[in-house]
């Protein structure tokens, strides 16, 4: 069973992780594109190893929520699987509260290079010229997100002792 976490978070990261897969699909194409025009020479496309770059990166961060949520992450629980059901729960919600924690932290440190970028009016100089701050903008809010779903699961953690990370004893991948 996965964690619960208010309907909304659970709705904002679907949607997160549609634009995601939707990015990825049209990544999969772009390079698909660049490969065949480059066998044929038809065109070029300079610019394609640049745009693939930065959307593996914002694909990344539009991911982790859904992926958060979804209990898909990897965990090493060989200690927490072990333990009794009470135990585990204190385990399971010290792990969130570290990781809301965590989170937080990085969300502070995200806001800042993003300020100190937008402030500078730094440029990023490849094939496009565009302000730094832009590549920086997603992480604020996916980290902000991430200490929100984190902390849900300390407040609100599922019902009858289940871990909210990883695949759980006896439980396999299909069961996500």
């Amino acid at each position: 069973m996965r964690a619960r976490s208010p309907a909304s978070l659970d709705r904002l990261c679907r949607a997160l992780a549609g634009v995601a897969g939707a990015l990825l699909c049209f990544l999969a194409i772009l390079i698909c594109v660049d490969i065949g025009s480059r066998q044929t020479d038809w065109f070029s496309m300079p610019w394609s190893l640049d745009v693939a770059e930065y959307l593996l990166y914002l694909i990344t961060f539009l991911a982790a929520p859904w992926v958060l949520v979804s209990g898909g992450h990897i965990t090493v629980d060989l200690v927490v699987a072990r333990l009794g059901p009470p135990a585990r729960r204190r385990a399971d919600r010290s792990a969130n509260a570290i990781g809301a924690v965590a989170s937080l932290v990085l969300f502070w440190f995200a806001c800042r290079v993003w300020w100190r970028s937008f402030g500078d009016g730094t440029l990023v100089y490849e094939t496009f010229v565009f302000p730094e701050w832009w590549l920086f903008s997603a992480a604020p809010p996916v980290f902000l997100l991430l200490a929100a779903i984190f902390a849900s699961r300390v407040v609100r953690p599922p019902p009858g002792g289940e871990s909210t990370g990883g695949i759980a004893p006896g439980r396999s991948v299909d069961a996500l």
